[in-house]
């Protein structure tokens, strides 16, 4: 190699060693960068550094929504996870389910209490409660729901009666698996929170469809007759009440009007008396005469025979 051959190449090495020194300062910075995140208000996250959770407590360990620094993304991992959303899962009673059809081996009906086979599927809705065990422990988490649902769904369904599971009973058993299926899944520490259970689908086997329409069909009859019974007892009420208080009213009314006539007799007697207690006989006499007279008013005549004496004729 000659003189002006190596100071050319002397001089590319140099441009080349000049643009190393920027394109690795360009790179720390990028790198540098990468750990800057941020955590939108319906997420939370964790942070994984080697693999580890890092963070000493539960709040450090779970950032809240804001702009936040970790370390180059060689060394820490981060998850966000949409705590404040609600997710809903459809679950099929069995998994591989298809359509409903008459084909019972294959769409997976249950059996219930009283010895009946029905078919229900159920839309769960849950939220993240727990972003540290969703985090490390859910890597399935809608084939953990589906699981511990269908369980739990099979297990309720077999103690409770096909009326209850097509009527009134529906309520009363989404709580109760919702409720069993929170604690299996707080066993497991996945970090789910069921907020509700529907079920959207309770079908019984074609073959019995209109047996089970018409028992659905003769409980609504039942609630309506029911309904309806109420009503008019309430009617019926209402009008027996109206009538008792007519007969309240008349009979507060003649005993008001009997006492005020007793009052004014009562005051007539006591006047009556105090002249009695003054003048005895004259009081005695003219009472004896007033009162006779009244009656011989009534009479119109009548004859008065005094013992051992002459008939004496008495007019009014």
């Amino acid at each position: 190699m000659n003189k002006k051959s190596f100071e050319a190449f002397s001089q590319v090495l140099g441009y080349i060693i000049k643009y190393f020194k920027w394109a690795a300062l360009a790179a720390v910075v990028l790198i540098a960068l990468s750990g800057v995140y941020r955590v939108e208000g319906n997420e939370a996250a964790v942070v994984l550094r080697f693999g580890r959770l890092a963070g000493e407590t539960y709040e450090r360990q779970v950032k809240k929504p804001g702009l936040h620094f970790a370390l180059p993304f060689m060394i820490d991992e981060v998850i966000r996870l949409p705590v404040q959303t609600v997710h809903e899962r459809l679950v099929d009673t069995h998994y591989g389910l298809g359509d409903i059809s008459a084909d019972i081996e294959n769409n997976g009906y249950l059996l219930t209490g009283d010895d009946n086979v029905v078919l229900i599927r159920a839309k769960v809705k849950y939220k993240i409660g727990n972003p540290v065990r969703y985090a490390l422990y859910s890597c399935d988490a809608e084939g953990v729901i589906d699981g511990v649902v269908s369980g739990e769904l099979t297990r309720s369904v077999t103690c409770t009666d096909i009326d209850s599971v097509l009527t009134s009973g529906k309520a009363a058993l989404s709580s109760e698996i919702a409720k069993r299926a929170q604690a299996i899944l707080d066993e497991l520490d996945t970090g789910i929170a069921i907020t509700n259970i529907e079920l959207t689908e309770v079908v019984p086997p074609a073959e019995t469809k209109a047996y089970f329409e018409e028992v659905i069909n003769a409980s609504v009859d039942k609630e309506t007759g029911i309904q309806q019974a109420k009503e008019q007892a309430a009617t019926l009420l209402l009008g027996a009440q109206a009538e008792a208080n007519g007969y309240k009213q008349d009979a507060i009314a003649q005993q008001n009007a009997r006492l005020t006539v007793a009052r004014a007799e009562m005051a007539q007697f006591n006047g009556l008396y105090g002249q009695y207690a003054r003048n005895p006989r004259i009081i005695a006499e003219g009472t004896f005469r007033e009162r006779v007279s009244a009656v011989l008013v009534k009479m119109g005549g009548a004859v008065i025979v005094p013992e051992g004496k002459s008939p004496v004729v008495v007019l009014p």
